[in-house]
C-alpha cells in the first residue's frame, strides 16, 4: 500500500512538474510575443535628421506630431542643397547629387538651366563662394499635396565685394516612403522659383 501510494505521489509530481514547464513556456511565448510587437511599434515611431549631411535616429511618441517639424526641415534641407555653390563643380554637382533626392524632375529642370545660362560657369570663373539662408518655411499641411513657400537670402561672396538678394519658391509636397537619402519622407513637386529681389552689393573691405 506504501509503494502505491509513494506511486501516485510521485505521478503528481511529474504531472504537476510537466505543468509548471508548459506553463512557463507559454509565459515565455507570451512575452515574446508582446516584445515583438513593442519593437515594431517603437520601429514605426523612428525618424531621422540629418544634421548637416549626416542621418541621426530621433524617436518620437508619435510620429504625425513630427510632420509640420520634419516637413519644415526637409524644404530646408533642399534649399541648402540645391542654391549652396562653392566654386568647384564637383562640389557644385555633388550638392545637386543630394538634393535630387528631395525633389522631382522640376529642381532638375532648374539645374540644367541654370547650366545652360552659364550660371555655374560664371560663379567657378569669378571664384564666387554662393550660401543661402532661409528666412521662412511655411507649409500648409491641411491638403493633400501640401503647399510649401519658402523665403530664403542667397549670398555671393568674392574676394572685393559681396551681393546679397531675396528669393522666394513654391512647390507641392507629397508623402514618400523613408530611406537614408530622404530620411523625412517627403518629395517637393512642382519646384519653381516665384521672386527675385534686385541684389545688394556691399563692397568688402581688405584688412591689411
Amino acid at each position: 500500500m506504501n509503494e502505491l501510494l509513494n506511486m501516485e505521489k510521485g505521478h503528481q509530481r511529474n504531472r504537476l512538474l510537466v505543468i509548471t514547464v508548459i506553463v512557463g513556456c507559454i509565459l515565455i511565448c507570451i512575452v515574446s510575443v508582446v516584445l515583438a510587437f513593442k519593437q515594431v511599434h517603437d520601429s514605426s515611431n523612428r525618424i531621422y535628421v540629418i544634421n548637416r549631411g549626416v542621418a541621426l535616429e530621433a524617436f518620437s511618441a508619435n510620429v504625425l506630431e513630427n510632420r509640420p517639424a520634419e516637413a519644415k526641415f526637409h524644404v530646408t534641407r533642399f534649399h541648402e542643397l540645391f542654391f549652396t555653390c562653392p566654386p568647384d563643380a564637383r562640389s557644385i554637382e555633388a550638392n545637386f547629387v543630394k538634393a535630387s533626392f528631395l525633389a522631382d524632375e522640376s529642381a532638375k529642370r532648374t539645374f540644367d538651366r541654370l547650366k545652360e545660362d552659364q550660371f555655374y560657369q560664371k560663379l567657378i570663373q569669378s571664384n564666387t563662394n554662393q550660401k543661402v539662408t532661409v528666412e521662412s518655411v511655411d507649409v500648409d499641411l491641411k491638403k493633400y499635396p501640401y503647399t510649401v513657400r519658402t523665403i530664403f537670402k542667397i549670398t555671393q561672396e568674392r574676394a572685393t565685394n559681396r551681393s546679397t538678394r531675396i528669393l522666394a519658391s513654391e512647390a507641392t509636397l507629397v508623402d514618400v516612403t523613408r530611406s537614408e537619402v530622404n530620411p523625412q519622407g517627403f518629395l517637393l513637386r512642382n519646384f519653381t522659383i516665384t521672386h527675385r529681389s534686385d541684389p545688394k552689393e556691399e563692397n568688402v573691405g581688405v584688412v591689411r
